[in-house]
């Protein structure tokens, strides 16, 4: 008597093992959205950094050279110093700038970049 209530659920013996294997699958598939979410945010972040740092360098050498050609500072020539890692440079192939009287507008541009290909390029109008 006992076999005849069970065999019902007879028929029923791998939907356990289904459900399961689904359920994994199912949490797999959102593991692998979180990791590729968190690397993307994670190199979306380092581009971030490194494309403020590119920026805060090309304008402190910028200012630096402004500084040194208006008289301050002591500098004799543009100076294109190494700033924390980034690289900068005067994109014309050299300072785009020289002071010939008052009154004279100048252009200087600088160049701030990174290995990885990131970076920022500052142009600054001014009369001496």
């Amino acid at each position: 008597m006992c076999h005849k209530y069970l065999a019902p659920l007879a028929n029923h013996r791998g939907i356990a093992l289904i459900t399961a294997i689904f359920a994994i699958v199912i949490l797999a598939l959102f593991g692998l959205l979180i990791a590729r979410y968190t690397v993307t945010t994670q190199t979306s972040s380092a581009e971030d950094y490194l494309w403020a740092q590119s920026l805060y360098s090309a304008e402190s050498v910028m200012r630096l050279n402004i500084l040194g050609d208006d008289g301050g500072g002591g500098i004799a020539a543009p100076v294109t110093p190494l700033v924390g890692g980034i690289t900068t440079e005067f994109p014309a192939g050299g300072p785009a700038f020289a002071f010939t009287a008052p009154g004279t507008s100048v252009t200087i541009q600088v160049r701030g970049f990174h290995g990885t290909g990131v970076s920022r390029t500052v142009e600054a109008h001014y009369i001496l």
